[in-house]
């Protein structure tokens, strides 16, 4: 059956006429080993530069490779141990990296042979450009040394590559450059992560899950040596939470290195700091002097309730649902499956003064008569509350807590179309749109283009109504789990409509089915009212 979308306006203007011609085609590669198999949930850990830039030395990360393993953070998930910047001074006559001999007297390998010795996973530092980022004195980046050092950061053992973007060439694109790093990475057949440190440059999230596992968003949350400011959290909160739609198993949104311990804050504002990262999924990297962390804020890095959230198998980041008033905010992040009635929930306060944050399981998608709540830092069951909770909140601080509840249906459940866990095929790309609802759309542009949500779930087999939302262009064709297009009908205005039988798991296949491309913005699954 054929489904037209509708058109709209904006303006006087078509919507489709509008929308920026940049379009990401993602690389036809086949990787030797699977980037989801590589990073499930976002890779946590610890991190050197935040606390001692370049004031370290061999011994300083055996030290913290102990003290991952003796305060028990090995064990609640914290598993690499990145070494970052200041490494190699110069390179031999092959082009071979030579590291630092009075930094590390016994050599890359011994040093990373003593990691794996303590169950953890090593990770180095480069960067795209000829040279690395800190300037006096300069040392070795990876430009046209890519294939080269990736294959001797394998014959050293690594298991995850930091790539930064200093000193990038202007004649080179980052996308380019990481790109080959990547290349390097399966020619050795090592199963390498490659972080994607590029502030944010070049927009990582739309192309970085076919060449890293993880990518910035954001530059650098503090400029100083074991010093942060709450301004700079709060800042690379934000500009993470606008690329949400972009995390999913496999490749993660990394808004910076944890600073929980580090000087400049407080205890209430590290709390908050690290629920921020929870909340949103991001990877966990402790970047404070593990020898020296206090119980506080040991506590902090090791509750196991906040770090389930941040490791949720289904990998969403947190939406903003409510602010009331300016600074107040809830956050929900949802839990374990779409249809199902599971939140974290973060209760944000931004301002100045203690202030109380509230609320309703409507906001949340669930329906009102009664949901169960757990606080998660205070680890402690609230009972079942009928229509919502509220709390004091600290200033700079946040509430985590747990909801249990029944998912409502009213609004229906909402695929993204630019989701990275769908599949693009066929010259389907990915295209910004500023008007839709994650500030994407997918383009079919092609007769042959398809979009396909290899995992479409619905609460129940049963009969429900698909809405496909785009902009001008058409027409197209809906299969649902291989079978016959459904029968559908346009809708003035409105969404495409098709009627379907689902199943609880489920495959869309949207294809272009006519001349003209077709913009994808969402679709949303409704069941069908008896």
């Amino acid at each position: 059956m054929t489904i037209v979308l509708p058109s709209f306006r904006i303006a006087g203007v078509r919507a489709w006429a509008i929308l920026p011609l940049l379009a990401i085609r993602l690389a036809a590669q086949t990787p030797a080993f699977s980037p989801a198999a590589l990073a499930p949930t976002p890779p946590m850990g610890w991190a050197s530069w935040n606390r001692f830039f370049c004031d370290y030395d061999d011994q300083t990360i055996r030290a913290q490779a102990d003290a991952l393993v003796k305060t028990g953070m090995r064990d609640a998930g914290y598993k690499y141990l990145i070494i970052q910047e200041c490494i190699a001074p110069t390179r031999d006559a092959a082009g071979n990296l030579v590291v630092d001999s009075q930094r590390f007297p016994r050599g890359m390998k011994d040093l990373v042979d003593y990691i794996h010795s303590r169950g953890l996973k090593a990770g180095i530092y480069t960067d795209v450009g000829p040279n690395t980022c800190f300037a006096k004195p300069l040392y070795e980046g990876s430009y046209n040394h890519e294939a080269q050092d990736a294959a001797q950061f394998a014959s050293w053992g690594m298991d995850l590559i930091e790539d930064d973007f200093c000193h990038k060439p202007k004649e080179e694109t980052g996308r380019e450059l990481y790109r080959r790093m990547q290349d390097g990475i399966l020619k050795t057949g090592r199963p390498m992560l490659l972080y994607i440190c590029s502030w944010g440059g070049e927009n990582p999230w739309e192309w970085g899950g076919p060449v890293g596992q993880l990518w910035r968003t954001t530059g650098d949350i503090s400029m100083k040596k074991n010093n942060v400011e709450w301004r700079y959290i709060i800042d690379n909160f934000d500009r993470n939470s606008r690329q949400a739609v972009f995390n999913a198993p496999g490749g993660w949104n990394d808004p910076d290195m944890l600073e929980v311990g580090n000087n400049g804050i407080s205890l209430e504002e590290a709390r908050a700091h690290f629920t921020m990262w929870a909340i949103s999924a991001a990877p966990l990297w402790a970047g404070t002097d593990l020898t020296e962390l206090t119980p506080e804020y040991l506590a902090i890095h090791m509750n196991r309730e906040v770090i389930a959230v941040d490791q949720d198998p289904l990998g969403d980041q947190a939406r903003k649902v409510r602010e009331e008033t300016p600074g107040l905010q809830v956050w929900s992040k949802i839990l374990g499956s779409r249809v199902g009635g599971s939140r974290a929930v973060m209760l944000l306060n931004r301002n100045g003064e203690a202030a109380k944050i509230q609320v309703s399981w409507s906001d949340l998608g669930l329906e009102a008569g009664g949901a169960r709540v757990r606080d998660l830092w205070g680890g402690a069951d609230l009972g079942t509350l009928k229509d919502g909770y509220a709390a004091p909140v600290p200033s700079h601080g946040a509430v985590l807590i747990k909801v249990e509840g029944k998912l409502s249906l009213a609004h229906g459940i909402t695929y993204e179309a630019e989701y990275p866990g769908n599949l693009r095929r066929n010259g389907a790309v990915l295209t910004a749109c500023k008007e839709c609802s994650g500030g994407y759309a997918v383009s079919l542009d092609s007769a042959s283009a398809t979009l396909e949500i290899p995992r479409l779930e619905a609460p129940k087999a049963g009969a429900y109504t698909i809405q496909i939302f785009g902009s001008e262009g058409g027409p197209v064709t809906l299969r649902v789990n291989g079978g016959k297009p459904a029968p559908a009908a346009a809708m003035g205005g409105g969404p495409a409509v098709a009627s379907v039988k689902l199943v609880a798991r489920n495959q869309l296949v949207i294809a272009n089915a006519g001349s003209g491309a077709v913009r994808l913005d969402k679709i949303v699954v409704m069941p069908v009212r008896r």
